[in-house]
């Protein structure tokens, strides 16, 4: 099997008098004539550097995805040039991802350059997600803090700019392509400030409601019964979820953001994600991507076929005996309803991949 995990030296650009575009969200009726392969696509953006001369600086540009493509200009024109003016020094940091899911994926992968230096500013574009908005959330900022990138100081490139000096560094997260293996370090660096503590044993990531999947009320019951913990990731604080995961003995999760957060976890670990209506009989690609990149040790339990949304119980837990050479008990079971029958299922979601 091709592997999913590049291994090219990173790049990481300085240009001087770079000019940014504006971002601009663009509807497929709005957009000029596009070649055929983008047929069918949801939406397309604008926005991306150009060097001194006009030409497009390509590192500048999110690449990878599904149904979303960039349309800037090769050149850009020398009546179009110009703008206002940035002193100093600069970081650029890409579209910024308002999911989860995006963020600690393609979002964190400009996040890798430890040796920048002193910056005077920090710039990145919007994305498709909240028609645009930016939405800066705690998980943004503790993970990007770990990694000592500024993003409190981020500034949104919604009109020209010229800078005096700006750093790109190179998108090592293509979505759907490939991971640059240097990603590692990235993820080794934030598990390294929450390793070491005491077990967190074995975790469940669930969401209580999920558009993919009918019934993760029961198939919590069905992890529960094999001693897993079942916990609401959006609930807890992200530095507490991330001791959880770095200390964790297995890590399972429906599809989606939570099983990304193998990331995070030690290599060699067990992992097994539960499919849904979208990942039916294998792992997505950004999650096969994670799964080899985070080299652990993968397991994937089929949705199947069926019209409904609803994933079999008995499907299951046939699958969780197997893969852990146990049988189930009763009394991890009782325990989870009673807590569901006292706690509640009320909280603010997190926004998700």
């Amino acid at each position: 099997m091709t592997s999913l995990v590049v291994n090219t030296e990173p790049q990481c650009l300085t240009l001087r008098d770079a000019i940014a575009t504006p971002f601009e969200l663009i509807a497929p009726a709005d957009a000029p004539d596009q070649p055929p392969r983008y047929a069918g696509f949801k939406a397309f953006t604008s926005g991306c550097l150009y060097d001194s001369e006009g030409a497009r600086v390509d590192p500048s540009l999110r690449i990878g995805g599904e149904q979303l493509a960039s349309i800037d200009p090769a050149t850009l024109p020398p009546e179009q040039r110009g703008g206002t003016w940035l002193t100093g020094r600069t970081l650029y940091l890409g579209p910024f991802m308002n999911h989860y899911g995006h963020f600690i994926t393609e979002g964190l992968s400009r996040y890798w350059k430890q040796d920048i230096g002193p910056v005077d500013h920090v710039v990145g574009y919007p994305f498709t997600h909240d028609n645009g908005n930016i939405l800066i959330e705690e998980f943004h900022c503790h993970l990007a803090g770990l990694l000592g990138v500024p993003i409190d100081r981020m500034a949104i490139l919604r009109s020209q700019t010229v800078f005096d000096e700006v750093v790109i560094p190179e998108q090592l997260w293509i979505n759907n392509v490939h991971v640059n293996a240097h990603m590692r370090s990235v993820y080794d660096r934030i598990r390294a400030r929450h390793a070491g503590r005491n077990s967190s044993g074995r975790l469940f990531l669930s969401r209580p409601a999920s558009k993919r999947l009918g019934n993760p009320l029961a198939v919590e019951e069905v992890f529960a019964s094999f001693g897993f913990r079942v916990i609401y990731p959006e609930r807890i604080p992200i530095a507490e979820q991330l001791a959880l995961y770095a200390n964790c003995e297995v890590l399972a999760s429906l599809s989606g953001g939570g099983m990304h957060n193998c990331l995070f976890a030690r290599p060699g670990l067990m992992t097994i994600e539960v499919g849904d209506t979208r990942a039916r009989r294998n792992p997505v690609l950004t999650q096969r991507m994670a799964n080899e990149l985070a080299q652990v040790e993968a397991h994937f339990i089929p949705f199947g076929e069926g019209t409904e949304a609803d994933i079999e119980p008995k499907i299951v837990r046939k699958n969780l005996r197997k893969i852990l050479s146990e049988l189930p008990r009763r009394g991890p079971v009782l325990m989870l309803r009673l807590k569901r029958r006292f706690g509640g299922l009320s909280g603010k979601a997190q926004k998700r991949g």
